[in-house]
């Protein structure tokens, strides 16, 4: 990985780097700026092996840092910016660093926290739909695997720029959008966060070409009314999960003139599924295998094996075996199926899976019937106890501004498309859906919402 960035760095000279808002970084400068905080970073105190935990907006002060620890052998631990200081402390005792970086500056902490193995070169708190966190250790291996394989998979160049505004706690935007950007000699642009009504400004204002987009941005802009400058970017093409389903996707494209090019990942293995640029797509699929290790399927569930994938969970051992089968293979958690041509349709995840009648469920399939109601923005599905055994299934719906529709149409309309055992039987009508710091639907948040109990 420190060489990697050391060669993008070098080779890049004065071409553009990275752009933010007004102000533009060559990869000289940033090279520059990369190595005096690496050199600030031993002179402080922190040595090869330790952990700094980096509490940071998406900023550049945040990617140079980064980088920097990169450069320095020092494993970055961010933590989401809008973590709340109570998950901030447990992030904290969680990974035992040796420093934490954040607005204030940086502060030592225990200098007898052991170093991390030489391989790693960062650590990511996951933010599942359901479960406690865990901390991913993650290889400068996977790091430059992953970002060879974006610009590889989006054919991506040196005249192209990748803009961002995820967090930089997300392995999307360090090893998709930065890392990626870094190996095709392309440019990166940030923005803080994403914000539905200035984000086609933002990414006309930065000359973009490619953007990354999860969960439900897709949704929130394509339910925002028509402008006339919707078509008035310099975007090419879109790179997001999950799928949208065949009639938005194709409405996204159309409205925005962009080619939407959906992809399947984690945090533990980025190498995954991805929508062919050349050959067809199935728009209700999330893609094909990407080329790069092996997939199959197990009781439903998606197996990988590929180089790019994580090194275990610190400090949880026995939910590092737990991820793995004996002969080599990640457990995703994941649901799918393959259609004839060797797409991979995704069902929904494993621990989400709603027992009715008999017969299994998962919330994904009803939430998509469901969000092709032209009154609803979105639907999070869960399983409820129900008093004859097995579940209920407990839709809560998202309505669209101004939208009007009742439980009874609801349930007429998806018994059109779903078979009687999937249809809802209890309905709850909310302003919003939670939300995981990576925006998929917190299903564990959702049901102590509706229900009370977190369980």
């Amino acid at each position: 990985m420190r060489e990697f960035l050391d060669r993008a760095l070098r080779a890049g000279g004065a071409r553009p780097f990275l752009r933010y808002r007004e102000r533009t970084w060559t990869y000289a400068a940033a090279g520059d700026v990369v190595a005096r905080l690496a050199e600030e970073l031993h002179r402080e105190g922190l040595a090869e092996g330790d952990r700094l935990a980096i509490h940071l907006p998406t900023s550049p002060e945040h990617l140079f840092l980064w980088l920097a620890t990169v450069k320095a052998g020092i494993v970055s631990c961010p933590i989401h910016p809008d973590a709340a200081p109570a998950e901030v402390e447990a992030s904290i005792e969680l990974l035992s660093p040796r420093g934490v970086f954040d607005r204030t500056g940086l502060r030592l902490l225990d200098a007898s926290a052991a170093p991390c193995d030489p391989s790693i070169v960062t650590i990511l708190t996951t933010s599942g739909t359901t479960g406690r966190p865990k901390a991913a250790m993650l290889s400068g291996r996977m790091a430059v695997l992953t970002g060879e394989g974006f610009a590889q998979w989006l054919r991506l160049t040196r005249e192209d720029r990748l803009f961002t505004c995820l967090p930089l706690s997300h392995v999307n935007a360090r090893f998709y959008s930065t890392l990626g950007a870094l190996a095709a000699g392309a440019s990166l642009a940030l923005e803080e966060r994403f914000s539905a009504s200035r984000f086609w400004a933002s990414v006309r204002a930065s000359g973009a070409t490619e953007v990354n987009a999860i969960g439900a941005m897709l949704k929130i802009l394509l339910d925002r009314p028509p402008e006339a400058s919707d078509r008035d970017h310099g975007l090419r093409l879109v790179y997001a999960a999950p799928a949208l389903g065949r009639e938005a996707h194709l409405a996204f494209e159309e409205r925005f003139g962009v080619r939407l090019v959906i992809g399947y990942g984690l945090t533990e293995s980025t190498f995954g599924f991805i929508h062919p640029l050349d050959e067809r797509r199935d728009l209700d699929a999330m893609g094909v295998p990407r080329g790069h290790g092996e997939v199959r399927l197990v009781d439903g569930e998606v197996q990988l094996r590929n180089d790019a994938s994580f090194s275990g969970y610190f400090g949880d051992d026995a939910a590092t075996r737990a991820a793995w089968t004996d002969d080599g293979w990640l457990k995703t958690g994941d649901l799918a199926r393959v259609t004839a041509d060797g797409h991979y349709v995704f069902l929904g995840r494993k621990k989400l899976v709603i027992r009715r009648r008999g017969e299994n469920l998962t919330p994904g399939e009803v939430e998509e019937v469901l969000e092709r109601h032209p009154s609803v923005l979105e639907a999070g599905v869960i399983g409820v106890p129900s008093p004859l055994g097995e579940d209920d299934v407990l839709a809560c719906v998202v309505l669209r501004a101004g939208a009007s529709v009742t439980a009874d149409e609801l349930a007429a309309h998806a018994a059109k498309e779903l078979a009687a055992f999937k249809v809802p039987t209890r309905w709850r009508f909310l302003d919003a859906l939670p939300r995981t710091p990576t925006q998929r639907i917190a299903y564990d948040e959702l049901r102590a919402a509706v229900t009370g109990d977190g369980g």
